[in-house]
């Protein structure tokens, strides 16, 4: 259950970052900063590769030793 959790916060602020920064690279092409969600395809692939990095990031919270995992 912890490394669901682990996983689940991760891809939720993994996320968000990946959003603001897909936003910081279109303010190029339109003269200015705002927050938009970006078109579906385009979503599914930053998605993709968040959750990509947020399974491997919860395997690798699993795998440390007992000692130094976080207790949740």
């Amino acid at each position: 259950m912890g490394n669901l959790i682990v996983t689940g916060i991760t891809f939720g602020v993994f996320m968000t970052e990946a959003l603001i920064h897909y936003n910081m690279g279109q303010t190029k092409s339109r003269g200015k900063f705002e927050l938009t969600i970006p078109p579906a395809g385009e979503l599914a692939k930053i998605a993709a590769v968040t959750l990509t990095f947020s399974v491997v990031t919860g395997l690798l919270v699993k795998a440390l030793p007992k000692n130094v995992q976080p207790k949740i």
